[in-house]
């Protein structure tokens, strides 16, 4: 399909501006240059780790940082999912599902409108979901404030287990704080029971509202809130110039409204873009901005991010597939490996190559030559692997398995050790650096001794899902679904040392160091800043 080369996004372009509130990281002058490359989800190696031989400044609160440019609209969330930025060194790119709203008669009772609307359903059990509404509604007016909260905080600490809390804690805290206001749940129940239909126009909503048991109040508040829009969206690539946000290209093709499901962030390697649209695998030619090849797949809202590996692209998409590079025709597939939130990654042992990825409740090694299951073990869920020489960790969904780490020997893999825990949250991807393992994610950062597991640090954090990244002897993480973003030191004597700046990034992305630049996703934008060093 032809497409053109320069199409314009509803912006022209970015001016640089000083940023006036983000006390962050500069660099010297003569570092200003973007050397480097962040090629793909979790960087050139798919490690976590930036350039080698950049260096953050020590005395970070020296002065402001530099911010070199930002970018105009670019959606995300449920009108762009959640990827990361990638570059070349040159530009910088990033794929999303472009969505929009058309006018239409049709009414329909979405995932999205329910979300928006705030009707959110309670996972209890039954008669702790009943204790729970009895004390919402005999809540007194007068309790407000820090009384409100303090009586929230005891009555879910006396009434929820540790996995209630982390799952359902701050949906009770969010409907004792709107006391009767809340929702009546058979309400919400009744609503859910017709998610996705759709009615042919807003009479029929409104007969159909008619007949349910809701109250007056509550059935003008439907009708009223059902969109008179549809969703429509296409697949898109952006290509922005690093040097100063320029828009060059924009490439797309028609898509499926998918919303925040579809964020799977680009690779490219020689001259090419490959990614995971709405419902299609593709790659684009980054000289021209033209889309080389698509392939349908059967599902939307793709997550997890391709795997360029010689001559094959692969990609968790529903289940493991390659495809060829130069065509985009399927290559093999693995049913064993079931999914499309995680990504692959390559595992170089001292004997052979393999790719691991996540399945829905077990890591798979996969050869790469027919896609074959060489191994699998317990881990699982929607985090990437790292993998070093012959170790590789896993970040698993089984609270019991925590943090594994897996040892190649002897032509075969073995557990070396676990660090347990207790989350419902296992999305952040581990690092590995001079001989430590860190998991910076899942409430908690961590420090352990890669050999033993023993933990040299642990304490809790409002880390959640997004990855860490390092840059030098420094790891960037982002805190409190991305306001803030964390620089934490290395060194294991040291690890605790935290220096917090507010930020403002999108949630559940990660940052991406390009040399000496640092890119990074907020709501409605990309914006770049220069990192810095000590001068000599």
């Amino acid at each position: 399909m032809k497409l053109p080369q320069d199409e314009p996004l509803p912006f022209s372009g970015a001016m640089p501006k000083k940023c006036p509130t983000l006390a962050l990281l500069i660099f010297c002058p003569f570092l200003l240059s973007a050397s480097g490359t962040w090629s793909q989800w979790r960087g050139d190696e798919r490690d976590g780790k930036g350039s080698p031989g950049i260096e953050i400044s020590a005395s970070w609160d020296e002065r402001e940082p530099e911010l070199l440019w930002e970018s105009d609209l670019i959606p995300s969330q449920d009108d762009g999912g959640f990827a990361s930025v990638v570059s070349d060194g040159e530009r910088a790119y990033l794929s999303l599902v472009w969505h929009r709203d058309e006018p239409t008669e049709t009414r329909t009772i979405s995932s999205l409108f329910l979300r928006k609307f705030g009707a959110r359903r309670v996972n209890l059990p039954p008669e702790l979901v009943a204790k729970a509404e009895k004390a919402r509604l005999a809540l007194s007016p007068r309790l407000r404030g820090a009384s409100l909260d303090e009586w929230i905080e005891k009555w879910i600490d006396e009434n929820l287990d540790q996995r209630q809390k982390m799952t359902q804690g701050s949906l009770l805290t969010s409907r004792f704080k709107k006391g009767k206001l809340a929702f009546n749940l058979t309400d919400v129940d009744l609503l859910f029971s017709a998610k996705d239909r759709v009615f042919p126009n807003q009479d029929a909503l409104d007969q159909w509202l008619a007949e349910q048991p809701f109250s007056p109040g509550m059935k003008e508040k439907i009708s009223e809130a059902v969109p008179h829009t549809k969703r429509v969206a296409d697949d898109v690539v952006v290509a922005l110039d690093l040097s100063n946000g320029t828009t060059l290209w924009k490439s797309s093709l028609p898509g499926a409204p998918s919303g925040r499901s579809s964020s799977s962030t680009p690779c490219v390697r020689d001259g090419k873009l490959y990614t995971v649209g709405s419902n299609r695998i593709f790659s684009v030619d980054l000289a021209k901005g033209k889309v080389d090849w698509d392939t349908p797949l059967e599902l939307e809202g793709v997550a997890g991010s391709v795997l360029v590996h010689g001559d094959l692209v692969v990609a968790l998409v529903g289940n493991l597939r390659a495809y060829h590079r130069n065509s985009g025709k399927l290559a093999w597939t693995n049913n064993q490996v079931s999914g499309k939130s995680a990504s692959p990654t390559l595992w170089k042992t001292p004997q052979k190559e393999f790719i691991a990825c996540n399945g829905g409740k077990e890591v798979f090694l996969i050869d790469p030559k027919d896609g074959s299951t060489f191994w699998k073990g317990p881990g699982g869920g929607s985090s990437t692997p790292v993998c070093q020489d012959d170790w590789m960790l896993v970040h698993g969904k089984d609270e019991k398995a925590g943090l594994i780490a897996y040892r190649w020997k002897d032509s075969s893999v073995t557990e070396a050790w676990r660090f347990p825990k207790l989350t419902r949250r296992s999305d952040s991807s581990p690092l590995i650096h001079e001989g430590h393992a860190y998991l910076i994610g899942a409430g908690m950062r961590a420090c352990l001794e890669l050999e033993t597991g023993k933990v040299i640090r642990k304490e809790m954090a409002k880390h959640d899902i997004s990855s860490p990244v390092m840059i030098g002897e420094k790891i960037l993480a982002y805190e409190i679904s991305g306001n803030f973003l964390e620089i934490i030191e290395t060194d294991p004597e040291k690890f605790g040392e935290v220096a917090k700046f507010k930020i403002g990034a999108l949630r559940c992305t990660s940052p991406s160091p390009v040399g000496s630049r640092l890119l990074i996703r907020k709501v409605d934008r990309i914006v770049c800043y220069g990192l810095a060093r000590d001068k000599p």
